[in-house]
């Protein structure tokens, strides 16, 4: 409903003050009563007429008193009917049916004794006959008003004051619109001024010291959907304005009222307003105060500029963003997964290429199967590079797959030897068995199958701590048509009834926090289900929290044929156990080097190696004493851990870059992080290794840097005819840039004797199902952690430090860990991450990172489980013993 204007309002109350003087007037008796005249000249006629009928009754012939009172009725049209009544009630003459006119009041009190209106239009008058009273004469007058509101409303007075104040209201109304328009301020505004804000399409405002409207521009009329005259003279804190985020907004937060309050300019407020049409408006408002006496602000000068089609765009803008980084990390994250695809494959390849290089097989059958496990994982890589060249592929569900003759137990079996050493390193059972006997070849595309086993396996180990993971083969040929299963068991975390078909949903886990713990993209299940669907089956998952899962792939084998079943003794073969390692030399000319770094273990491992070279070692604890040490030295390399207390290397390599020292600097870290080795190169080192220290890499990198040679095993000290110099990584006179094997990983973990890689571990017995074929090699899964650099005499003494130190240091950390100290549960975890690997106990070194990390970032829940592996892992440790060289005579 539209509100009136300021000038009807204004003339409404003019109007009220006229009709109150009016009657003020009336009540004074300033205005003539008509009614009261009327009543009067009744009651006076009243009196004539029984003055005459008093003298008639007195005469002779008091018959002619019904002709007087005829004459008086016919006389006067205001009198409706005469009686005469007898002292005694009766009615002698009845003059115009006075009867019935009179039938209904009662006489008033007093009414023997004088002329009194009986009610409005009944008159009674006594009359005498000499001086005794007769009786009284009644008169009945034609009422001069209705009764009640009808009546009010005939009123003569009523009606002056309501047609003066009709006069009235028109009247003023006319005359404010000319007063009013004259002391309109924005009429003090020439036109052609008005006539250009009129066309700026930014909404112009202006209050006053009230806080008042008293100029609008018709841009702003139209954004609000109100008209002028309505706007005129409102407080502006009256519309409904709203923040934001849709609050409505108190009338003092709002920017002009600051502005009023401060005296200073108030710029980008945002403001929302919905108009006359329902639409949500979004202003951006810019508030100049208008200064006047004395200072102080005399009003406020705002403009409104509507953002509101921008907003809907920004909206817009926001959504696509967000879907195009949304399928940009999912990208991201495939291609990460892929990453986890290729390093399995690539860590089988290098690890049993290392210990072949090591001379760690026991004899032609060993390394043929070293070589045959190198041979499967590396035509499984090629086949995943083929799938990222063409991920085209994926990502339009046209997958390919094979169907060529395979031997699936083969796959298994290669695919646990694969994934052994990982068990092995969290101390858990790695076994496959036989429920039925399936064909010892079928028709599938052992491609992608391997990569689905491989993804499952590695699954299961990763969220299994304690017991084992089981892989069972059969072969169900009942019904229409025959199904290859192959069933993975585990003993792990396990997972909610109604969280298991999530987990086949691209990039999630079932729970938030298995992300934190165990890393991971929630991608390769996705990719393993389609595989196994593009092969004619499926993977389907069945699960308990915290008792294990079963992960169940099917897949049609093709027809039957007459291939014969597998065998017990064909299942086995292969299980033997795997040994390794011998090592390149290396021929260093004499020169000193200074270690630097907070960890005691650290620097004597690596002054050993360096011993051994020949080469002269200083050691230092942090870049303080590196800097005291540099001055007063003159050293050929310096080999400088980055984190430490005191002065970290970032400071003390800047610092030694500073006084001059240019010779190599190579950076020892934990961190592995893709681009680290720009920061490390921006500090002035020269390259970097990573922690745990692999000794060849160590060792090729300082030779490159001193100009050594390699020399064939056996011939360090021969002669030089099978040296090959190492690659020079300096430019003379300057720090040099980064060798390229310095950006590399750290090589894989391979383990050394006395630790032998095992053969499929044996699971609890409560895995294995009746009748189930086992491979043989039982692994206890709590086995004691023994070094791999243990059969080094040389470094037994700087292992059995550290493991003498390793337990007081783990309960100090988590005691820090309780009391929720993370920079100590940082700083032992960096140590740990360094040390531990570096002295070949190489299965603290993902924990301790993921603790570090996890400490960094505020993680409590994930430093409680890695605080709980690692200690689990360090109860495992032993040290080895002494060598006999070593003991005291």
């Amino acid at each position: 409903m539209r509100r009136p204007g300021t000038r009807t309002y204004v003339a409404l109350g003019l109007v009220a003050i006229v009709s109150s003087a009016l009657l003020a007037a009336s009540f004074l008796g300033l205005i003539p009563d008509r009614a009261g005249a009327q009543r009067e000249g009744q009651v006076a006629l009243a009196e004539a007429v029984a003055a005459g009928t008093s003298a008639l009754l007195s005469g002779e012939d008091p018959r002619r008193v019904d002709a007087v009172l005829r004459f008086v009725l016919k006389r006067n049209p205001d009198l409706e009917s005469i009686g005469l009544r007898k002292a005694d009630g009766r009615l002698v003459l009845d003059t115009g049916g006075h009867a019935q006119a009179w039938a209904g009041p009662t006489n008033p009190a007093g009414a023997d004794r004088q002329a009194v209106p009986r009610a409005a239009g009944f008159v009674q008058v006594p009359v005498f006959a000499g001086t005794t009273r007769w009786g009284q004469l009644e008169f009945r007058f034609r009422p001069t008003a209705a009764d009640g509101p009808a009546g009010m409303l005939e009123s003569p007075w009523l009606r002056l004051m309501l047609l003066c104040a009709a006069l009235c209201f028109v009247g003023f109304h006319l005359y404010l619109g000319r007063v009013l328009k004259s002391l309109d301020p924005s009429r003090a505004i020439p036109g052609r001024v008005r006539a250009a804000l009129d066309t700026l399409t930014e909404g112009l405002l202006v209050i006053d010291r009230q806080g008042s409207i008293v100029l609008v521009n018709e841009a702003l009329v139209a954004l609000l959907g109100r008209s002028q005259e309505r706007l005129m003279g409102t407080a502006a804190a009256r519309l409904e304005w709203r923040d934001a985020e849709g609050r409505v907004v108190q009338a003092d937060a709002l920017p002009w009222q600051r502005a009023l309050a401060s005296g200073e300019v108030q710029r980008d407020g945002r403001l929302q307003f919905t108009d006359a049409a329902g639409t949500l408006r979004t202003f951006v408002v810019n508030c100049s105060p208008v200064l006047g006496g004395a200072g102080r602000p005399g009003g406020v000068l705002v403009s409104f500029e509507d953002i509101t089609v921008l907003e809907a765009n920004k909206l817009e803008l926001k959504a696509a963003k967000e879907e195009a980084e949304a399928a940009n990390r999912a990208k991201s994250e495939f291609l990460a997964n892929m990453s986890h695809e290729i390093r399995t494959p690539m860590n089988a390849i290098l690890g049993f290429t290392e210990l072949l290089k090591r001379g760690y097989s026991k004899g032609e059958r060993e390394s043929t199967r070293y070589l045959d496990t190198i041979h499967a994982s590396g035509r499984h890589l090629l086949s995943l590079i083929n799938d990222i060249l063409d991920l085209s592929k994926v990502e339009a569900g046209r997958l390919e797959v094979e169907s060529v003759a395979c031997a699936p137990h083969v796959l298994v079996r290669q695919a646990v030897q694969a994934l052994a050493v990982k068990a092995q390193e969290k101390g858990i059972g790695l076994a496959f068995a036989m429920r039925r006997p399936p064909p010892a070849q079928v028709l599938s595309d052992p491609a992608r199958l391997r990569q689905i086993l491989l993804n499952l396996l590695s699954n299961a180990i990763k969220f299994t701590e304690k017991g084992g993971v089981r892989v069972v083969i059969d072969y169900e040929s009942a019904g229409p048509g025959a199904r290859y299963v192959i069933e993975v068991h585990d003993t792990g975390i396990g997972v909610a009834a109604d969280k298991l078909e999530s987990l086949f949903d691209p990039f999630t886990q079932a729970d938030a926090s298995i992300t934190r713990r165990f890393g991971g993209t929630g991608l390769g299940l996705t990719i393993s289900r389609k595989f196994a669907r593009a092969m004619g089956g499926d993977i389907v998952a069945s699960s308990r929290p915290g008792e294990g899962s079963v992960f169940t792939v099917s897949f049609d084998p093709g027809p039957p044929g007459d291939a014969p079943r597998l065998t017990e003794a064909e299942l086995r073969e292969g299980d033997d156990p795997a040994s390794a390692p011998g090592r390149p030399q290396w021929r260093i000319p004499a020169a000193r080097v200074l270690v630097v770094d907070d960890g005691a273990e650290n620097r004597e491992l690596v002054a050993l190696v360096l011993g051994e070279q020949g080469l002269w070692v200083d050691e230092a604890e942090n870049g303080q004493v590196a800097l005291d040490k540099a001055a007063a030295g003159n050293y050929d390399l310096v080999l400088m851990d980055m984190q430490m207390p005191v002065l970290d290397g970032y400071g003390a390599t800047r610092e030694l870059r500073r006084r001059g020292f240019d010779r190599p600097i190579v950076a020892l870290t934990a961190n592995a992080m893709a681009g680290y080795e720009k920061e490390v190169q921006a500090a002035g080192c020269s390259a970097y290794v990573t922690k745990p220290v692999d000794i060849d890499l160590l060792l090729e990198t300082v030779a490159g840097f001193l100009g050594g040679t390699r020399v064939a095993a056996g011939d360090a000290a021969g002669t030089d005819t099978a040296a090959t110099p190492a690659p020079d990584a300096r430019a003379p006179g300057a720090p040099a840039a980064l060798p390229p094997h310095a950006a590399l990983p750290p090589a894989p973990v391979v383990v050394a004797a006395p630790v032998v890689v095992p053969a499929p571990v044996a699971v609890p017995e409560a895995m294995v199902a009746p009748g189930a074929v086992v491979p043989r090699t039982p692994q206890v899964p709590d086995a004691p952690m023994v070094s791999r650099l243990a059969g080094r005499a040389r470094m037994v003494p700087v292992i059995r430090s550290f493991v003498a130190r390793l337990g007081e240091r783990v309960g100090a950390a988590a005691q820090a860990a309780a009391t929720g100290d993370a920079v100590a549960v940082a700083q032992f975890a960096h140590w740990l991450a360094g040390s531990a690997g570096t002295l070949g106990y190489d299965a603290f070194t993902e924990p301790a990172r993921r603790l570090e990390h996890c400490a960094q970032h505020g993680d409590t829940p994930g430093v409680a489980a890695a605080m709980g592996e690692i200690r689990a892992l360090a109860a495992r440790v032993v040290a080895p013993e002494m060598p006999a060289e070593a003991l005291p005579a």
